[in-house]
């Protein structure tokens, strides 16, 4: 076996209950990079979000974004894109109103929302909460404090620009559930009735994220090996939720950290340790050390 490719989710996978990239993490994919293996990022975060993360580390990779919606190489430049159709976005535009759902809406230019700040803040501490359920309330007002200066998100009272003016392009749309995350369920049925374009995942219990069919994971992993000479055999992926299933299929070697929900633990490979125990620096020391990729 020659495991050529790691390939790994940021939230609730890479990142620890602090939502930071441990030491032993960043010393393990430093390692593992040193010794020739190829080492990328897949989230449904943006570049401008996550890819910080990495740089503060002094580390280098590609960089899929949103669900797969645009991929970087190494070098941060821009290999691809996969936006929404302005069809398409007018379908979803119509299904958000028709539900009053708390919206977050991702160009290639800026991020949207039409709630209010208040409003955005509650609905996103719901979403972090459920990935990280051992943080604080101090935490988690310090990570919401961080997660809004690190974005230029901007309120808005309308979103028929999208499907209107051809300048800007949706990478994805994500609708967020504060009371009754069941509601998720139906405007996920409503969505993918309404159009054969989309792919409808999530990132938690509270939220379900909207991408152009193509832009997934699992495509952008396949396109990115295909681009290196990677086998799915030579890749491993390591995941959590929803949105990472697509690559987690894809590959031959595919993790569920502990805290995954219990879908993708059904189609991983293997069991991980938690995000808060190193899961993926631990999975990188076995691939160096030699060591069975099968956790004990």
């Amino acid at each position: 076996m020659s495991i050529k490719l790691i390939v790994t989710d940021m939230d609730g996978t890479l990142l620890n209950e602090k939502m930071q990239i441990s030491d032993r993490a960043s010393e393990a994919i430093y390692r593992a990079q040193q010794a020739g293996l190829d080492f990328a990022v897949a989230t449904g975060r943006t570049a401008d979000s996550g890819y910080s993360m990495i740089k503060e580390k002094g580390l280098a990779c590609a960089f899929i974004e949103l669900n797969g919606a645009r991929m970087f190489n190494a070098n941060e430049e821009l290999q691809f894109t996969r936006a929404i159709q302005q069809n398409d976005a007018k379908t979803i535009i119509d299904i958000m109103g028709n539900y009053g759902i708390h919206n977050q809406f991702y160009t290639d230019n800026a991020i949207y929302t039409t709630n209010s700040t208040e409003e955005y803040i509650e609905s996103y501490a719901k979403v972090f909460k459920s990935i990280n359920q051992n943080l604080s309330d101090d935490g988690l007002m310090e990570m919401m404090a961080e997660y809004l200066s690190e974005h230029n998100i901007q309120t808005i009272d309308s979103y028929d620009f999208l499907y209107k003016d051809s300048n800007h392009n949706l990478l994805k749309a994500i609708f967020n559930a504060v009371d009754d995350p069941s509601i998720l369920k139906v405007i996920q049925k409503d969505i993918e009735s309404n159009s054969e374009n989309l792919i409808v995942t999530s990132a938690s219990t509270h939220n379900i994220e909207i991408n152009h069919k193509k832009a997934n994971k699992g495509q952008a992993v396949s396109e990115y090996a295909a681009m290196r000479g990677y086998k799915p055999s030579e890749v491993i992926t390591i995941g959590d939720n929803i949105n990472d299933f697509t690559m987690l299929e894809w590959a031959e070697h595919s993790y569920a950290v502990a805290n995954a929900h219990n879908n993708v633990k059904q189609i991983a490979t293997y069991q991980a340790p938690s995000h808060e125990e190193d899961a993926v620096a631990q999975i990188i020391e076995r691939v160096l050390d030699g060591k069975s990729l099968r956790f004990t």
